[in-house]
């Protein structure tokens, strides 16, 4: 293997809502406060990321870290204590209230200004009013959420949710999503987890956490490397490379940690998969023919198809925009790896990073608006973001030491990266304007190749 090819290796490796008693006015009423969040929020968001005059080709100054605040994007919301009718109050595993689960859901989408508040509703400044009754039915406690109109008190959604004893927090994003969808017209991600590549125990294996850092569960003991998670579309399994055998395979995994089955076991390097939108496929990056080229399979690694012929530069590192007629990916063509798009078909082949740095991780946004990426500046890693053609620009990170793979959540509102932080590599979500950036996890070791889930609600 080549000096560039080794390189590129060891990168990948770094690397049923329901309504009740809803008349005419009540369904105008909220479709007036669905209409004026989604028009505030995603129109805020937009004005953050897409200030001043673009180019497609981009000088290094022009990425300035700039960060702004709108709080007018936010729709008010008070979020009341649970009542219990029957079954007592209790707190989750680690704490906290289940109000307090609901309230930490629903700030982090990022839609809502939350209040919380005990007793009855009386305040006119909120748009709408959460609330839950626990209640105990068939020998199952169960948690009835409600939306309340802020105004007149009325009930407008309610929809009940298996609370369980003690309180299952899943439950409670479930509700959590529930609302944002209720009240936004767009998915929440309380229902979510994230795939990562731990070294707690010595090896690097595949862990999976919940998007807010809770349930941290070990996905595969195979006491090897394994890196690159990818989920499938569906969320039922997540595709990965393994040194298990030996060779750096590429393999699929159930979530529930059973059925491990190869996906291409083919000489030289199989890496960095990464599923087509309708799952039926999957592109990464392969060198049994000599070069680290680009390639697609099936889902059970048949139909082999190579779609990159440059047989002096690496291509790797790919994604499929999220209608899967594009992928993003890295190549050194010009010299350095550099993020470029092309058609499915590996032809109409662009550029669209032009940075004095090493480029990588390209993650295309769920909603198609933005490529995240990192490059190395000033002898860093940093988080950027850039439209697929090119234009757009911003530089989420700077001065905070090195980030590596962000990876967007499916609400295309946050993306979530490694860094290094205290001498080793821990987990941070931020929101796409890069504010609000918070600690993931904590573990011993390294966590880093984050992937967020689609929704996992049941």
């Amino acid at each position: 293997m080549s000096g560039t090819d080794a390189r590129w290796v060891e990168l990948s490796q770094s690397d049923a809502t329901g309504r009740i008693g809803m008349d005419e006015s009540q369904t105008r009423r909220i479709g007036v406060a669905r209409a004026r969040s989604r028009r505030f929020a995603i129109g805020a968001l937009m004005v953050l990321l897409c200030g001043g005059a673009t180019s497609t080709c981009w000088a290094q100054d022009e990425f300035d870290l700039e960060i702004r605040t709108d709080s007018t994007a936010k729709t008010p919301i008070l979020v009341r204590d649970f009542t219990y009718d029957g079954p007592p109050r209790k707190l989750l595993a680690r704490g906290e209230a289940p109000e307090e689960i609901v309230v930490q859901d629903l700030e982090f989408s990022d839609y809502f200004d939350v209040s919380r508040e005990g007793g009855r509703v009386s305040s006119q400044s909120h748009d709408a009013v959460v609330w839950g009754r626990v209640v105990e039915r068939f020998g199952k406690v169960v948690l009835q959420g409600q939306i309340i109109d802020a105004e007149n008190g009325d009930l407008i959604y309610q929809n009940d949710y298996p609370l369980g004893d003690p309180p299952d927090r899943w439950a409670l994003h479930a509700f959590s999503d529930d609302v944002v969808l209720y009240l936004t017209g767009e998915k929440g991600v309380s229902s979510t987890r994230i795939a990562f590549v731990g070294t707690a125990t010595g090896s690097k294996e595949i862990y999976l956490i919940d998007y807010d850092g809770a349930r941290l569960s070990r996905l595969t003991t195979l006491g090897s490397i394994s890196l690159s998670p990818a989920w499938s579309p569906n969320g039922k399994s997540i595709a990965f490379m393994t040194y298990a055998s030996g060779n750096p395979d590429l393999v699929i995994m159930d979530v529930g940690g059973s059925d491990v089955r190869a996906l291409s076991r083919r000489q030289g390097l199989n890496s960095a998969p990464a599923y087509h939108p309708k799952g039926n496929k999957v592109i990464a990056t392969l060198s049994f023919e000599g070069n680290s080229e680009l390639y697609t399979m099936n889902a059970e690694g048949g139909e082999l198809r190579r779609i990159t012929f440059d047989t002096n530069s690496i291509e790797t590192s790919a994604a499929y925009s999220p209608t899967g007629d594009q992928i993003a990916f890295i190549s050194d063509r010009t010299g350095q790896p550099q993020v470029y798009v092309m058609d499915q078909d590996g032809s109409n082949v662009r550029r669209i990073s032009h940075l004095n740095g090493f480029c990588d991780s390209p993650d295309w946004s769920p909603n198609g608006e933005w490529i995240s990426f990192v490059a190395r500046i000033d002898g860093v890693f940093d988080v950027f973001i850039v439209r697929p053609d090119g234009s757009g620009g911003k530089r989420l990170t700077a001065n905070e030491g090195n980030h590596e793979n962000p990876a967007w959540a499916p609400d295309s509102r946050h993306l979530v990266y490694a860094k290094t932080y205290g001498g080793e590599r821990r987990l941070f979500v931020m929101a796409a304007n890069g504010q609000g950036k918070r600690q993931l996890t904590w573990s011993q070791g390294d966590q880093y190749n984050p992937a967020w889930s689609p929704s996992l609600k049941q």
